[in-house]
């Protein structure tokens, strides 16, 4: 077969292109759906530092005006209850729907203002939630005290506080924090006594990075706690005959029926889980239109371009020879898209702190780059199948070549 020109991109060809435009902005797809499915596994399956099992929450109570019973009577009722091992209640609940943030910063440092979620907590919160073991020490009962209402009086001043490894990473970078100080609030100085490695946040956290505080305080009224039970045998049981005291206790009070946590962790992670699927459908379907584009596009260039394939073979160019040309061409298409859709993520991660595309890892990339290969070889079939159709005697019914 003499030398010549390639059969694709050997000359100024705007639709070979917008191939390269298509498959680019699929492999993008590829890399979005990728890390959205892998977010989502992460999210439902990753340690969050605390048991969730066998852990009842009741997000609300609803009291008549000027009777609220007091978030103690509240918990009181809830020890008495059976197949209850212990109770506590906090500002918030993680996967929960309320979320309370603050702003705190590091001491002298007023000027790099962080918003963290913020825990008041009882006795009983991290024992009953069965959170990690901490880094430093845990609260002791003459540091606890009660809620006013009045967020800027949270605390004595100085106050302990134990914060999550993400908090303590963020303001203090790689040096130890414990016995470090921070402020909460104007005029409001902490220490730090403890940290976790972990700390679940709400569903409806302001900043969903990890950063959390705990405080050493007690809610007093029952309309502004969180409830959180331990308990053993069946949960539904359980939650049953919690209804029944609270509402033999409280008549008056309307009480939210408990949820357990893992179900409250596994809807905090449903609009993750709607979102990569969502992703990689759209990502199947670019995916789908783009074969169909490779297809008819390889098929509009054989039917215009038949006689430079009849004259080929009328110099000798084999059907195998054909093949691989037009293959390595389709390969050379997928590679260059691949180039140019990993490079424009990478540059966009940058550019645009908004956008949520980032290189993943270097093995990831090559699994991208051979989908990306394989579909683009499977849409040159049907072209490489029309080259073995053209006679090379074609040519000569053209004027420009009879003799």
């Amino acid at each position: 077969m003499p030398s010549s020109s390639f059969l694709l991109l050997g000359r100024p060809h705007t639709g070979a292109w917008w191939l390269v435009l298509q498959i680019a902005i699929g492999v993008m797809l590829c890399l979005y759906a990728g890390q959205a499915m892998l977010r989502m596994y992460e999210q439902a399956t990753a340690a969050d530092g605390i048991d969730a099992a066998d852990v009842l929450v009741i997000p609300w109570m609803q009291p008549a005006q000027g009777q609220d019973p007091g978030a103690k009577a509240v918990l009181r009722t809830l020890r008495g209850v059976a197949g209850v091992r212990s109770a506590a209640a906090g500002n918030q609940s993680p996967y929960g729907t309320s979320a309370w943030s603050v702003h705190a910063w590091k001491a002298g440092d007023r000027g790099h203002r962080h918003l963290v979620s913020l825990y008041l907590a009882d006795e009983d919160f991290m024992s009953t939630l069965g959170m990690d073991d901490t880094h430093g020490r845990r609260f002791v009962n003459a540091e606890y005290q009660d809620y006013t209402g009045d967020q800027h009086r949270l605390h004595a001043d100085p106050a302990p506080a134990i914060i999550s490894a993400a908090f303590a990473e963020t303001l203090f970078g790689h040096v130890e924090p414990l016995g470090r100080s921070l402020q909460l609030l104007p005029g409001k100085r902490l220490h730090v006594v403890g940290v976790l490695h972990r700390v679940p946040l709400p569903a409806t956290a302001h900043r969903r990075d990890g950063t959390a505080v705990i405080l050493p305080v007690r809610m007093t009224r029952a309309s502004e706690a969180h409830f959180l039970i331990r308990h053993t045998g069946d949960a539904n049981a359980v939650s049953a005959r919690i209804r029944a005291a609270l509402a033999a206790a409280y008549p008056d009070v309307v009480v939210a029926a408990p949820a357990s946590l893992a179900a409250l962790r596994a809807q905090a992670s449903s609009g993750a889980t709607r979102h990569a699927w969502t992703s990689l459908a759209i990502c199947v379907a670019w995916w789908l239109s783009t074969l169909g584009m490779l297809g008819l596009g390889g098929h509009r260039w054989m039917l215009d371009h038949q006689q430079e394939i009849s004259l080929r073979r009328a110099f000798g160019a084999t059907d195998t020879q054909l093949a691989h040309r037009l293959r390595g061409e389709y390969l050379m298409l997928a590679v260059i898209a691949c180039a140019i859709g990993m490079a424009a993520a990478a540059l966009l991660d940058r550019l645009m702190p908004a956008w949520t595309i980032s290189l993943p890892s270097l093995g990831a990339c090559v699994a991208v780059l051979v989908v990306t290969v394989l579909v683009v070889q499977i849409a040159a079939t049907w072209p490489v199948r029309l080259t073995r159709r053209i006679p090379p005697h074609l040519v000569s019914r053209s004027p420009s070549v009879r003799l």
